[in-house]
Order: structure tokens, then C-alpha cells, then sequence
């Protein structure tokens, strides 16, 4: 379900939010819907679970997973939380095309 690639420089706690988001906006996450807990997603992955925990949190800040202590995340049932990370896809998108228009390409 969610997966990393090392071979970027993206951190891995940032691909995991973007990984979440993009699940949730294909809607292959639904709302309320259990996340994996946090040491079965990084024995998963192989990454620590520090890791994991850091994204996971980053999520509840930016709206799109909510926690119950003693439970589990979840992801929320406001969709709204997308907005910003499809606009900073939007901004990244445009910064590469003006790079690429610099560089000579075309459209």
C-alpha cells in the first residue's frame, strides 16, 4: 500500500505523507479507515519507526489522519486536508515547467 523510494532525496517521512494523501485522493483510503500501526508499517518498510511516527504526525498536522491514544490513526473524514497538498503538487508542477522553459524546452 504505501511505499518509499530511497533513491531520491525526498526524506522518507515526507514520502509517506505524500504517499497517505495520494491514497486518500485516489480514494483507495477511505475515511475512518485504520492506519497500519506505526512499528508494522516500519517493519514493512524497513525504516525505523521514528520515522513512521514523524509521518504519521505530520499527517494529524496537516488534517488528513486523526489519532485515538490507545487505538490507532485513522484517516479523517474531511477531505478538505487535500487542498494543500494538491496545491503544493500544483506549485512544484509549475516551478519544473518554467525550469524546463529556461532550459529550452516546449510545452
Amino acid at each position: 500500500m504505501i511505499s518509499i523510494n530511497i533513491n531520491t532525496n525526498i526524506p522518507i517521512f515526507e514520502q509517506i505523507v505524500l504517499e497517505i494523501g495520494k491514497l486518500i485522493a485516489l480514494d483507495i483510503l477511505k475515511p475512518n479507515e485504520k492506519l497500519p500501526p506505526v512499528r508494522t508499517l516500519a517493519k514493512d518498510l524497513g525504516i525505523n519507526p521514528n520515522t513512521v511516527a514523524k509521518a504519521y504526525s505530520e499527517c494529524e498536522s496537516q488534517g488528513l489522519i486523526y489519532s485515538i491514544p490507545g487505538k490507532g490513526s485513522y484517516i479523517t473524514t474531511q477531505t478538505n486536508s487535500l487542498t494543500n497538498l494538491v496545491e503544493g503538487a500544483y506549485e512544484e508542477l509549475n516551478e519544473c515547467i518554467i525550469k524546463l522553459k529556461s532550459l529550452g524546452e516546449s510545452a
